[in-house]
Formats: C-alpha cells, structure tokens, sequence
C-alpha cells in the first residue's frame, strides 16, 4: 500500500469512531485508513488521557493537535522531505520558473519555428524565452 497523508478531519474520525466503542478493525473499514495508522492515533490518544468512555467531548481541536503532532513529530514546519529538497533548489527553480508562460494555443508568429516546449501542467517552458 502507498503512503498517504491522513487528514485532521481522518484523524478525528478515527478517534470518534473508537470512542463510540468501534475496535480497530472496524474503525479501519469504517474510515478506509490503515489499521496500523488507526492504533498510532488510538495509542497517542490514551497516551494523552483520553478515555474511551469519556465520549466525544474530549476531540477538541487543541487534542487532535497533540495526537497528531505525537504521531508526526517529523513535521513539526508542517513540511515534509519533499518540500526540504525543493527549498535547498529554490534559486534554481526560481530560474526555471521564470521562462514559463502560459499557453493556451500557440500564436501565429510562433508557428514553423522549432524550440522544444517541456509541458507542465498546463504550462510550459519554452526553451530561450524569458
């Protein structure tokens, strides 16, 4: 299986399914999130005091908060590896950046001549434009 970020409003659910007396399989099925993940935040939770008999009045936002954070210390910016890989690159980017433009068709005067275009997502870099 792949990785994927579980959301505030996933974990919440989770939590809230458990509290309403779910085990960890169900509360898996349930919120389509891994079971592995499901016990992280259950464990966290009662980590933090929360209890299962206590209901959900004990999800407030500052507890999800701490569940999350005690689950993904890592990412305290609220950045991951990928975005530190990019930031040590930013000039370099910034640089690449510069010759996109957006294209929708291309221009008359632009037909018959041959410079390679790389797409990007709807935009593209025209190689010796800027």
């Amino acid at each position: 299986m792949a990785f994927r970020e579980v959301r505030v409003f996933e974990v919440r659910e989770v939590l809230r399914l458990w509290l309403a007396g779910e085990g960890v399989r169900s509360v898996e099925r349930l919120s389509q999130v891994d079971r592995k993940t499901v016990r992280r935040y259950v464990t966290a939770a009662e980590a933090l005091g929360v209890q299962r008999d206590g209901g959900d009045g004990q999800l407030t936002d500052v507890l999800i908060g701490m569940v999350v954070e005690a689950v993904r210390p890592h990412r305290s910016d609220g950045h991951g590896e990928g975005w530190r890989l990019l930031a040590v690159r930013h000039e370099q980017i910034a640089g690449w950046v510069t010759g996109l433009r957006r294209v929708n068709r291309v221009s008359p005067g632009e037909r018959g001549r041959r410079r390679p275009v790389f797409p990007l997502r709807g935009w593209v870099l025209v190689a010796g434009v800027r």
